[in-house]
């Protein structure tokens, strides 16, 4: 393994922690572009399924309705578990996102619960097979010098992006992450995350703030993206 994923797999509880359990659970808000047409900062419930690619947020997608995101197959279903809508394979369905306001609803939701996805589960999720990292040159920011794990994805893990960025401190905490959405035609997001706590020995993040990438690296603090505070969580066996 790469030293430095080493060092922040370790930081953030270690292997033998994270693979107890498989199921986490929190109340969140959200909040950002991506959500807009959701509704205001009511609490979700949301649930991730480390080990099986998985997060669904109730509600999210309509009223009543819950979205999950398993793997690359998105589905909002109704109240009573019918299927309102849904992308059966979001790598080949080429979706067009367009990133002007309003932001298209389905494109909201699957970015939306790939954000949740990947909230509580890095940088444990770079440990996947084919998954391969190296090492970039140190970041400095506001007098603070993080070191940078750049990850190429394979094509079997669901994500929003194939290349990531992850930035750690001096404690190996993540503190960022960067990734391009849709090749040259999307955006590229900055994910700040804090406000760590642990949990059952894992240590994460419980707040997230999601802003488009100027060309100099740095976030565009006047337009959010996506929010997320989450509360109560837990990880539990089922």
């Amino acid at each position: 393994m790469n030293k430095l994923l080493d060092k922040a797999i370790v930081a953030h509880g270690g292997p033998a922690s994270w693979s107890v359990y498989n199921v986490a659970k929190a109340t969140a808000s959200l909040g950002g572009d991506f959500c807009a047409k959701f509704g205001d900062l009511t609490p979700r419930q949301i649930t991730v399924f480390p080990h099986r690619q998985r997060a669904v947020i109730e509600p999210l997608g309509c009223v009543d309705c819950q979205s999950d995101l398993e793997r690359n197959r998105l589905s909002i279903l109704g109240s009573d578990g019918s299927l309102v809508t849904g992308v059966e394979d979001v790598r080949s369905a080429q979706l067009q996102y367009d990133f002007t306001l309003p932001i298209d609803p389905l494109i909201g939701v699957l970015l939306a619960c790939s954000t949740v996805r990947s909230f509580l589960t890095a940088p444990f999720h770079l440990m996947l097979d084919g998954v391969e990292v190296s090492e970039l040159v140190p970041w400095k920011e506001d007098g603070r010098q993080w070191r940078v794990l750049r990850a190429e994805l394979p094509p079997d893990l669901a994500t929003a992006a194939r290349i990531h960025d992850y930035f750690f401190d001096a404690d190996f905490l993540l503190r960022r992450h960067d990734y391009h959405v849709d090749g040259d035609a999307g955006i590229t997001i900055t994910e700040l995350l804090s406000h760590y706590e642990d949990c059952h020995g894992i240590n994460m993040p419980t707040r997230l703030r999601g802003y488009p990438r100027r060309a100099d690296l740095t976030p565009d603090l006047s337009r959010s993206m996506i929010s997320i505070d989450i509360s109560g969580l837990e990880f539990s066996l089922d």
